[in-house]
């Protein structure tokens, strides 16, 4: 395989487009300095796949594209594209002809080709892996490069030999087996502590779903059984009812009859109570009419003597009130005329302030105007000035710099003539240095011992510490499990009890609906409104019974409406409790005593409980009557000794009924109401401890884990401290092989001494130039700056003047606002006395008003009121006649009351009679329809039943009832399937369910975690394959590099020697190396010690070697041999002859001997600035155009 073609266009100073055709052998391509003929090696290391701009010294990738000249313009895009014939196949690629292609527009938009189809930058980049044709290989090097491989660290010189080994590629696939581990890793934590938390809910799921199916089982046979039984009750109910509603008929007719007889007695007898009613009603207005009679016949006589009086008195009190009427008229007509006063001065002052603010603003206007333009004037006057001033300074630090720069000059050339006496002394110095590093190098060495002993101490400690940090992680861990399965058991009770399960459907339906909004004055279940320690949670639970799901209402009209809504929604039954109407219910204070003296009395139940104080009459009715007693026989014989008159419960949940009978047993265990949320209690103060315990383990963990750090960190500083020591020997040696080399450089130095002087002196020169022109603008400058003084000062004396006229006119402004100010006083003191007199003239005229009506009311009034002594007479006679009359009437009518009275008696006997029959016929009727009622509420009942419980009519139910052989025996079965469904408690039917799909999600991800193991297991061992891989390659290719790195530099040296050390030979993956060499006549030294031509030869050497072990298709070599002597100038074109036998080189230079042995010549010029070109050159003319390049570099 070998380099056929370039092709560019746009690409940095290729404004038109190239083509370079390369041949087996030694193609080189000249120029003069600034041509741009690295721009060709840039081009092909940017086609290759170089992504840093800076690498193709520029500062962002757009800058590669031809940024235009004087007379082109810029391009929008660069291309590059690399040929390379690849008959023998080496390159993995299906064709025998390669093009690689490369472009990039100033959008930024970039593009890549192989054989013109677009492909990725990674594609490129594996198809050249480990081919030594990669943008970072050694096929492409440049002056710059050389540098690179000397100047690096061992660390990073070592990439050069990676791929020559070729081990690029294996470095890139662990990189991504390691980076898979990572994720690997992750992913099996992940599913770890999935499954850990799936461990934990497995348990109480399966317990949860054990109980669900037992409930399921038993609630479908007690459907079918309680099916049939509701409705064989139906049946029996509707027999009843038939017979009943034939009885109700038959009385109905027999009480409607004797119903119209009474009708008939009552409506007489209402009549006559009627007409009693008209003669009382009359008697009375009769009885009330005689007393008014009599009444204004007493009044009429007494008032006959009061008129004279009362004219009298009217005539005195008309007489003072004219009097008072016109002192209140003379007293408005005096104030009227003031207030008029006082408004015509008022408006007087308003004229007078209007005038004085004309006057003011006036003179303000005078006083503002006046100076501002020569203020402005001034103002400009100072800027140019300012401006002058800083130009002035300018030129004053130029000339102060010009100075300064004259002055070094001098110094300079002062220490160029010295520095040659220098040189002995320096060279004194250098050998007490010398001496002096080499004690310092001991105690060195020395250090470094003693700190790789302490490493090694460390290291063991190091150990310990993060086996006691295992130790408590692991501990921790454990902890995060068990906190784990406590919240998995926390949320199914908690999500218990947010869902009410356990309730009755009625009271979980009310519940549900209150929390909705959809019911008001709903406080709760008993259940939910008392604590109750888990001690006594048995016995309090026994003692309520079903009473634990009573609900507590506000009142009753609550309660009455959620009674209404469970039977419009027909969402069950349900128990309420109004608090408005509950009592409390105790027992007497002797049976108490009695209790109480007993070893095995506990306490009151209602004392064992707690609930807010406004429950306390619905717990003290429920509770309040029960003894808790600590077993069965204390509780029988605290029974007796109370008479058996109250209930006895144990902690264990056995009664002592009242009456004496005893309940009692084992079921079993379920979480009940209470011991749910006792648990619910309970587990989340267990959590709050574990968590304060976590907590605490994992400040241990962290402190652990920071001492971990800690000590970690002291073994790195260390390791560091060592690899600093280790670096610090390793210069101090250099240091002392160098300075054994400098005595050799002083001569050079005098000669770089006495053509530095001479620079200085033309230097010299020019500034003096410089400093002539600066001082005549600094004269200028001050004449400018004289002639603004003299403008400023004018300008000052006129706005001095006019500062004069302008305090004057300030004094008169002044006056003006003193005028002003005492104006607007009196117009202030006129305002208060005009309101003054407002109001007293308000106050005259109110009087005034007031004597005038009180006059008028007197003379249209009392006056007219006033009658004569004959119409008095006329009065009394009247009324005296109108008395008599009411007498004689009142005297009739009581007769005729008398004889309906002894009618009405008679009537009330018979009627008496035949309701007392009628009542009989009623309450017959009443009874029948209590039964019936009773009969059709069961029929509802068991309706209800039907549709509440198992969603089905009574026709739907007789299709499905089953037929009842022995009724008792299946009422029994019902019965206790009913009592082992409530000992079941609470149960979460969705927990079948959930435990499957929890069960199916922990086997799928213990199956994901083998899969994950072993998937951590391969890449652990595809790693330690590729390390093993890399291993050898690297070293079998080290150590023949090495081998072929003396014999190269032994031949392009003519002598010496040169080796390839490893820094840490037990670590092949990541060992540095040195390189270090002994040209002929010189000590064995550092690379840093060598001239510039032994260490670009000695790079060459090095490269050379490379490719002899490892032969690349072509090599790129940019001015590699720039520093080299003729001498060696040939050396290394002898080389690439040799070489070029294998490899085909691209060589960019300038030097005559490299050019000689080329087989091929391009030329790059720039006959138009900014634009580069190719040239074509013939090999016949090949001699003197290399010594015509060699002359213009």
């Amino acid at each position: 395989m070998f380099l056929k073609r370039l092709e560019v266009i746009g690409f940095k100073s290729f404004a038109e487009r190239i083509g370079i055709d390369f041949v087996p052998g030694v193609t080189a391509v000249v120029g003069p300095n600034g041509s741009g003929k690295s721009n060709v090696t840039d081009a092909i290391r940017w086609v290759l796949g170089e992504q840093s701009a800076k690498s193709l010294r520029g500062a962002k990738m757009e800058d590669v594209i031809f940024a235009g000249s004087d007379s082109r313009k810029p391009l929008n895009f660069a291309e590059v594209t690399l040929i390379l014939d690849n008959t023998d196949e080496q390159i993995a690629f299906p064709y025998t002809e390669v093009s690689v292609t490369r472009r990039v527009y100033r959008s930024g938009d970039s593009e890549y080709l192989l054989n013109n189809q677009q492909c990725r930058l990674k594609d490129i980049t594996d198809l050249f892996m480990d081919s030594g044709l990669g943008k970072e290989a050694f096929s492409i090097i440049s002056q710059g490069r050389v540098d690179e491989i000397l100047n690096s660290r061992p660390d990073d010189r070592r990439s050069i030999f990676e791929e020559a080994a070729g081990v690029l590629k294996y470095k890139l696939r662990k990189k991504k087996a390691e980076h898979k581990l990572v994720e690997t890793d992750e992913n099996l934590y992940r599913v770890l502590d999935i499954l850990h938390e799936l461990d934990g809910r497995l348990e109480p799921l399966a317990i949860q779903a054990s109980s669900a199916k037992d409930y399921v089982q038993m609630s479908t046979e007690l459907k079918d059984f309680d099916i049939a039984i509701l409705v064989h009750d139906l049946k029996s109910c509707a027999q009843s009812l038939h017979a009943l509603k034939e009885e109700f008929t038959q009385l109905s007719e027999t009480e409607q009859s004797q119903a119209k007889n009474i009708l008939a007695l009552e409506t007489k007898s209402t009549e006559i109570r009627k007409h009693l009613k008209e003669l009382d009603d009359l008697l009375d207005a009769c009885q009330s009419d005689l007393v008014d009679a009599t009444m204004e016949v007493e009044r009429w006589d007494g008032r006959k003597a009061l008129m004279a009086e009362k004219r009298q008195n009217t005539s005195n009190q008309l007489l003072q009130l004219n009097t008072s009427l016109q002192e209140a008229k003379g007293e408005v007509e005096t104030l009227t005329v003031q207030e008029l006063d006082k408004k015509e001065l008022f408006t007087e002052k308003q004229q007078e302030v209007s005038a004085l603010k004309h006057i003011i603003k006036q003179l303000e206007q005078s006083l503002n105007r006046s100076v501002t333009e020569i203020e402005q004037e001034i103002e400009e006057q100072k800027n140019r000035y300012i401006d002058s001033l800083n130009e002035e300074a300018t030129v004053k630090n130029e000339l102060k710099n010009i100075d300064q720069q004259l002055a070094q000059q001098k110094a300079m050339a002062a220490r160029m003539t010295d520095q040659t006496d220098e040189f002995g002394l320096e060279l004194a110095q250098i050998v007490g240095e010398k001496e002096t590093l080499t004690v310092a190098h001991t105690a060195t060495t020395n250090e470094l011992q003693h700190k790789l002993e302490k490493f090694e101490t460390l290291q063991i400690q190091l150990k310990q510490v993060n086996t006691s940090f295992n130790d408590k992680q692991e501990m921790l861990y454990k902890a995060y499990q068990h906190q784990q399965q406590l919240k998995a058991r926390k949320d199914t009770l908690a999500e218990l009890e947010s869902d009410f399960s356990g309730f009755f459907h009625g009271v979980k339906e009310v519940l549900l609906a209150r929390d909705k909004g959809e019911l008001q004055g709903i406080e709760g279940a008993v259940a939910e409104l008392v604590q109750v320690n888990s001690k006594y949670s048995q016995a309090i639970e026994t003692a309520l019974g079903a009473a634990s799901q009573h609900i507590v209402t506000t009142n009753e009209h609550h309660a009455q409406q959620a009674i209404h809504w469970l039977k419009q929604k027909r969402a069950g039954r349900a128990t309420f409790l109004p608090k408005t109407v509950m009592k409390s219910r105790k027992i007497n204070l002797s049976a108490i005593q009695l209790a109480t003296e007993h070893p095995a009395f506990v306490q009151m139940a209602d004392a064992l409980v707690t609930f807010d104080e406004e429950n306390r009459s619905i717990v003290e009715n429920l509770l309040g009557n029960v003894i808790v007693a600590a077993n069965l026989e204390g509780a029988s014989q605290i029974g007796r000794l109370c008479g058996f008159r109250y209930r006895v419960v144990t902690l264990e949940g056995d009664i002592v009924n009242a009456g004496g009978s005893l309940t009692g047993g084992a079921a079993k265990q379920q979480s009940s109401l209470f011991t749910r949320k006792a648990e619910l209690d309970g587990l989340i103060a267990k959590l709050e401890a574990l968590e304060t315990s976590i907590y605490s383990a994992e400040q241990a963990v962290a402190v652990e884990k920071e001492s971990l750090a800690t000590l970690r960190e002291t073994v790195e500083k260390l390791k560091l401290d060592g690899e600093q020591l280790r670096k610090e020997e390793m210069q101090q040696a250099s240091r002392i092989r160098e300075l054994e080399v400098v005595e050799k450089s002083l001569s050079a130095r005098v000669s770089f001494a006495s053509n530095e002087t001479q620079d200085v002196k033309t230097r010299e020169e020019g500034l003096l130039a410089q400093k002539e022109v600066a001082t005549a603008r600094l004269a200028t400058l001050a004449t400018e700056l004289l002639a603004i003084n003299e403008t400023v000062e004018q300008l000052g004396k006129v706005k001095l003047q006019s500062e004069t006229e302008k305090d004057v006119l300030r004094e008169q402004s002044a006056e003006k606002r003193s005028q002003l100010a005492v104006i607007q006083e009196q117009m202030s003191q006129v305002q208060i006395a005009t309101a003054e007199l407002a109001i007293q003239l308000n106050k005259a005229r109110q009087k005034v008003d007031n004597i005038s009506q009180e006059i008028i009311w007197l003379q249209s009034d009392e006056s007219t009121k006033l009658l004569s002594d004959e119409e008095v007479d006329e009065q009394v006679a009247s009324w005296k006649s109108r008395r008599e009359s009411l007498q004689i009437t009142i005297s009739q009518k009581k007769e005729e009351k008398t004889a309906q009275q002894q009618e009405l008696t008679s009537l009330e006997a018979q009627l008496k009679e035949m309701q007392r029959i009628h009542k009989g016929y009623l309450e017959a009727i009443r009874a029948n329809e209590l039964k019936r009622n009773r009969v059709e509420f069961e029929m509802n009942n068991f309706n209800e039943q039907l549709e509440e419980n198992y969603q089905l009519t009574f026709e739907e139910a007789m299709h499905e009832a089953l037929t009842i052989e022995d009724e008792e025996h299946m009422r029994r079965r019902v019965k206790l399937l009913k009592k082992s469904i409530e000992e079941l408690g609470p149960v979460n039917l969705s927990s079948i369910e959930e435990y499957d799909r929890v069960l199916e999600r922990h086997s799928f991800l213990t199956e994901q975690r083998e899969d994950l193991l072993a998937a951590q297991e391969t890449l652990h061992e595809a790693i330690k394959e590729m390390d093993e891989e890399m291993t050898l390659r690297f070293s079998d290719t080290f150590y023949a590099i090495r081998e072929q790195f003396k014999l190269v530099f032994r031949e392009l040296f003519g002598g010496g020697q040169a080796d390839l050390a490893l820094l840490e030979p037990d670590n092949m993956l990541e060992t540095g190396i040195e390189i270090v060499a002994q040209p002929p006549g010189k000590k064995l030294q550092n690379l840093s010690l060598l001239s510039g031509g032994e260490r670009a030869l000695t790079a060459i050497a090095l490269l050379f070697s490379i490719l002899n072990i490892r032969p690349v298709p072509f090599c790129i070599l940019d001015e590699v041999e720039a520093a080299l002597d003729e001498a060696n100038v040939v050396r290394y074109s002898e080389y690439l002859k040799k070489f070029s036998l294998d490899t085909q080189f691209i060589v960019i230079t300038h030097r005559k001997g490299t050019m000689e042995g080329a087989d091929v010549l391009y030329g790059i010029t720039m006959q138009e600035s900014g634009v580069s070109k190719l040239v074509s050159v013939k090999l016949e003319d090949e001699p003197v155009l290399a010594e015509q390049r060699s002359e213009q570099a």
